[in-house]
């Protein structure tokens, strides 16, 4: 595992929004997810799934497709078992919004449906919202761009959630989210 931390360390660097920040903090969200939900999962399985979720973001989108297939290489290269290596890979596919929908890839396990969730909750709240703004600055999307993501995307996270405790988290953060960005909007 050791060998994944430090290699998603360098290939995604610090950056708040998708670097290792956001690996560590969908981390915790799905320790609280486990937790809560008293959920029975794989912890190698889950770990693994999400330290390498978002590898594909460095040769670009959609960044599932290309996280599952760098992971598949490296975990062949540890030798692990190939049933093993087939949940990472469907966890990682499936927690994309956009590419679970256009390739209609189902959960595997409940590692995928962790993972989904964790990923989803870190998009909202102050992070969230923080996040949203670094991406579009970086893809060069306008305003106008910026606000209708948070309506076609962030604001209905909520629906997506597998979770009880996924949908009240996410909930409780889309309302602290909505409300910075009211703050924004009365300031701008």
């Amino acid at each position: 595992m050791r060998i994944i931390e430090e290699l998603v360390k360098t290939l995604l660097g610090c950056d708040f929004d998708h670097g290792y920040p956001h690996v560590k903090r969908v981390l915790k969200w799905a320790e609280r997810i486990v937790l809560e939900e008293n959920l029975n999962v794989d912890q190698e399985l889950l770990k693994t799934a999400i330290l390498l979720h978002d590898v594909g973001r460095i040769i670009g989108e959609p960044h599932a497709y290309y996280s599952s297939l760098v992971a598949e290489e490296l975990l062949k290269e540890l030798n692990l078992e190939p049933s093993f290596i087939g949940k990472v890979i469907n966890a990682i596919q499936y927690h994309s919004f956009s590419y679970s929908r256009e390739h209609a890839v189902k959960p595997g396990s409940v590692e995928a449906l962790v993972l989904s969730d964790a990923d989803k909750l870190d998009a909202l709240g102050v992070v969230g919202f923080i996040r949203v703004f670094l991406y579009s600055c970086r893809h060069k999307r306008t305003f106008e761009e910026t606000l209708k993501h948070f309506d076609e995307k962030i604001f209905r996270l909520n629906n997506e959630m597998a979770f009880q405790y996924s949908r009240l988290k996410a909930s409780q953060l889309a309302e602290e989210t909505r409300s910075l960005l009211n703050k924004l909007l009365e300031e701008s």
